[in-house]
């Protein structure tokens, strides 16, 4: 499913928001208790992410197809996007850093296709399954409060929210109102120098959500 562009924040109950990671989208893919990354058109990049071998463990699943972001985190546990490009490029043979796993969206597990189902039934299954650690964790979502969320996302470095429409299903190809990149100006923080990991999720000072 490829995102649509939105043009600025905007509130909507409708919506989960949540903050757009500068990682890579990939896809899980869990079977027999072992794990393949998909990430765009290119082959298993598993290899540039040796770490998340331990997957199956992590979502306590043996069958699943999870999408999220990787990411690359320095010394300090912060996204660090020359880090990643560099493991990209040089498809393993840099392990500098250490790599991280935003979990999305469930798209398959124990058997059951789950696209068809509305995107707030597939996280709500999702968040039971993933065991929360300081390299793997769900996103942290805000139900209907993207300009809000976006002023807090700026701040921190972010340039971006990603924005699903609770009841819709997984589509492939472009996301139409399903799903949406929103654009937000950075602030203070530069964009590929985020805090910590731990300290985003503490720092976005929003109450409720996912």
């Amino acid at each position: 499913m490829l995102p649509s562009d939105a043009s600025s924040p905007f509130d909507d109950p409708a919506y989960l928001f949540e903050p757009w990671w500068p990682g890579t989208r990939v896809l899980a893919i869990i079977e027999e208790g072992s794990v393949r990354l998909q990430a765009d058109e290119l082959a298993d990049v598993l290899r540039a992410f040796p770490e998340l071998e331990v997957l199956p463990d992590q979502l306590a699943a043996s069958d699943a197809i999870v999408e999220g972001t990787v990411l690359v985190l320095d010394a300090a546990a912060r996204p660090d996007a020359k880090l990643l490009r560099r493991r990209l490029l040089e498809d393993g043979a840099a392990r500098d850093g250490r790599a991280a796993f935003i979990a999305t969206d469930l798209l398959r597990h124990a058997g059951h296709r789950l696209a068809r189902r509305p995107f707030s039934a597939r996280r709500a299954r999702l968040e039971s399954l993933v065991r929360p650690s300081d390299w793997c964790t769900v996103g942290r979502g805000y139900e209907g409060e993207g300009r809000a969320l976006a002023a807090a996302a700026a701040d921190l470095g972010f340039i971006a929210l990603s924005a699903h429409r609770l009841d819709a299903p997984y589509v492939t190809g472009r996301a139409g109102d399903a799903w949406l990149r929103v654009p937000i100006a950075p602030g203070r923080a530069e964009a590929d120098r985020l805090p910590p990991i731990v300290a985003v999720f503490r720092r976005l000072p929003l109450d409720g959500g996912s």
